[in-house]
């Protein structure tokens, strides 16, 4: 598939966009209701790691067959995809809160790898005449177009592999942006603003036009959800 989804749906609503859910289902559902969140006409986008470490797993991957919901892939997405086929994948996993996932009988196994194998790398939406990125650890380039070019060129891959690092594995697992001191990264060109999670924070983070938002809803329950037309 495209590794980078451009959203091509009318959303009647607001949009909006949570941080890492990480098995927390009925916590996100409360958090929903909480902030009158419309199942009709609203848009709610995940930045990856629907499961591992919390306990309603197999609810949060049957999100992404909501009308309401789209979600992009993060790296706990990736371990469950290569974790069956790959020995250090699978213990990694396991080690990070996977367990639940070689628990399941063979056919609901290969049922969510197809379903996660489905999620783009990032997604770009354009709402009330913005665009606004969506990936899950960390976005290399200061240019939203170059980001998407590399991650779906073949000759960008093989650099990357030469330099140790596929630009999607950059994507799912980097954090270097987050690293406020590092000035190697600055305003992202092309978007108007990026939302990514992966690195836990007990508050959002904003750097630039870029928003973190996993705030440690497995943790201590404190689940971000932004309506992104008051960012």
């Amino acid at each position: 598939m495209n590794l980078v989804k451009i959203w091509n749906k009318t959303i009647k609503g607001k949009l909006y966009v949570v941080g890492d859910i990480h098995g927390c289902y009925d916590l996100l559902m409360n958090r929903l209701i909480e902030i009158d969140f419309n199942f009709k006409n609203d848009l709610l986008v995940a930045v990856g790691d629907l499961v591992d470490r919390g306990i309603q797993n197999i609810e949060c991957v049957n999100l992404i067959d909501e009308p309401w919901f789209t979600s992009i892939r993060g790296n706990h997405e990736d371990l469950c995809i290569k974790g069956l086929f790959n020995d250090s994948f699978g213990r990694c996993h396991i080690a990070n809160g996977g367990e639940w996932f070689y628990d399941l009988d063979a056919q609901t196994q290969h049922k969510i790898i197809n379903k996660f194998n489905q999620l783009p790398i990032a997604l770009e939406i354009t709402h009330h005449s913005r665009k606004f990125g969506f990936v899950h650890g960390h976005i290399e380039q200061n240019d939203w177009e170059l980001f998407k070019r590399n991650l779906n060129d073949f000759d960008a891959v093989r650099y990357a592999i030469e330099a140790k690092r596929l630009p999607t594995e950059a994507a799912m697992w980097g954090r270097e942006r987050f690293d406020l001191e590092n000035l190697k990264y600055t305003k992202v060109q092309g978007v108007d603003l990026v939302i990514m999670g992966h690195t836990v924070t007990t508050t959002p983070i904003k750097r630039d036009n870029c928003y973190y938002i996993d705030t440690g809803a497995v943790y201590w329950g404190n689940m971000t959800i932004l309506d992104l037309s008051k960012v």
